[in-house]
């Protein structure tokens, strides 16, 4: 299990997400070993300005298990193209490269944690519901 759910609130957040951008992405998301969770934002989007503190949440809660990442698209239209995001905010789940899931709007943090978990080496797959399949 990549988190454990936890009731106290942590005073200053040690672990966020960490903005990349293209001449990062191969490094750190492509050939990262634990999985990588991708947000796709904007800086306009009310919707991405709601969920960036929800990334951060998720990161704090993964401890290093797994990595979070934001990319602007606008900064990087490439990125954007490649992997067809049409809508924001856009999370797309990476392991060992690929993408396994994603998952288009906002999202709660324990939804998010949800698949990160399913997504962890010896579990089952889940659906982008995320109910196993």
């Amino acid at each position: 299990m990549i988190y454990q759910q936890h009731n106290d609130k942590i005073a200053m957040n040690t672990q966020q997400a960490k903005e990349i951008n293209e001449p990062e992405f191969e490094a750190q998301v492509l050939r990262a070993t634990p999985p990588v969770l991708v947000g796709f934002l904007t800086g306009w989007s009310k919707p991405c300005q709601l969920i960036e503190p929800v990334l951060d949440e998720v990161a704090e809660a993964c401890n290093g298990k797994a990595k979070i990442f934001k990319v602007n698209v606008d900064d990087n239209p490439d990125l954007g193209t490649l992997y067809g995001i049409q809508s924001v905010p856009a999370l797309i789940y990476f392991v060992n490269g690929v993408v396994r899931a994603k998952i288009v709007g906002m999202v709660s943090a324990k939804a998010i944690l949800a698949k990160l978990n399913s997504l962890m080496p010896g579990n089952s797959p889940t659906n982008e519901s995320g109910r196993p399949q």
